[in-house]
């Protein structure tokens, strides 16, 4: 079974069973739990939500492409199907060869769009991959953990943390749990957990605890204070913007002279300040005021190392 074949019948398991393990998973495909751990990174790089919580579920079927498909959207899919990847007698290519007899049978347009090639596995460590199974196993069990993290100043602590879920986020895989040091729910970066260790205590998850809700008011992972961001994008920015979406909470005001007003009340400005220094130029913070001054000091800082 090819990749991209794969990672379709992955998607499909998961939106019919709601509690598969990697185990299940490599069983079903026939490969290896780490190839499993491969396939689900690319999912998530693919923009699908899913995430482990005693079992990999997608967070919604959102990402189903719509029934009634435009001429770019059918030259996309017949693009696909006509690839390498579903060549002669390979596993699917009957099912794509039927699947672009229905969709040429409802247009007329001819095809433009090249085949498209599927990207290889996102790199790993191995000592990240015993971490996840050893979580993974936690979260089943639902048994306490002590985990030595590495935060981003370069500070190691020794964290006992219930562990609730595990995420994928922003290009990269968080835990979600308890923190008994810090009293509260808090993320911690995969690849920042150096050392697992199972306890021999046990927890239950609050009832009232949801992914979805836990980070809705969130720019990407960090959990603190609210702020109510406004953004002036120009010029190709402005294009981007509006014809994208970046959080489920945000309004988009298309101005007189073509530029886009951006608006979000969310935490994470750190975060958030990143993204708009990604648009350079086309990108302007009008509020709140802290968020301008500290851009002001980072553009301040970087132009210093140009001179």
């Amino acid at each position: 079974m090819r990749k991209i074949e794969r990672l379709l019948y992955i998607l499909s398991l998961l939106r019919t069973n709601h509690w598969l393990k990697a185990s299940d998973l490599a069983r079903k495909c026939e490969v290896s739990e780490r190839s499993i751990y491969r396939d689900i990174i690319s999912i998530s790089e693919a923009n699908i939500p899913i995430y482990f919580d005693g079992g990999y579920r997608l967070l919604h079927d959102g990402f189903l492409p719509p029934v009634n498909l435009t001429d770019s959207e059918a030259d996309f899919l017949l693009s696909l199907l006509r690839s390498t990847l579903f060549e002669g007698d390979k596993p699917y290519s009957k099912t794509a060869r039927v699947i672009i007899d229905k969709v040429k049978t409802g247009r007329s347009a001819p095809q433009t769009t090249k085949p498209i090639s599927i990207g290889g596995a996102s790199p790993e460590k191995d000592d990240e991959y015993k971490i996840t199974r050893r979580i993974e196993e936690a979260i089943r069990e639902k048994i306490i953990i002590e985990i030595h993290y590495l935060s981003l100043k370069g500070e190691k602590t020794k964290r006992v943390i219930a562990p609730y879920a595990l995420t994928f986020r922003k290009r990269a895989w968080y835990l979600i749990g308890y923190c008994h040091l810090r009293k509260d729910i808090r993320t911690f970066r995969l690849g920042r957990i150096q050392k697992v260790k199972m306890l021999s205590e046990s927890f239950e998850i609050p009832d009232d605890f949801s992914i979805q809700d836990y980070f809705r008011s969130m720019w990407g992972v960090t959990r603190d204070r609210l702020y109510h961001f406004k953004v002036r994008f120009s010029n190709e920015a402005a294009i981007a913007i509006k014809t994208s979406r970046h959080h489920p909470d945000e309004k988009i005001t298309e101005l007189e002279n073509g530029d886009v007003l951006y608006e979000l009340i969310a935490g994470g400005d750190e975060e958030f300040i990143r993204w708009v220094l990604g648009y350079g130029k086309n990108a302007e913070i009008i509020s709140p005021e802290l968020s301008r001054k500290k851009i002001q000091a980072i553009l301040s800082e970087t132009l210093k190392k140009y001179k």
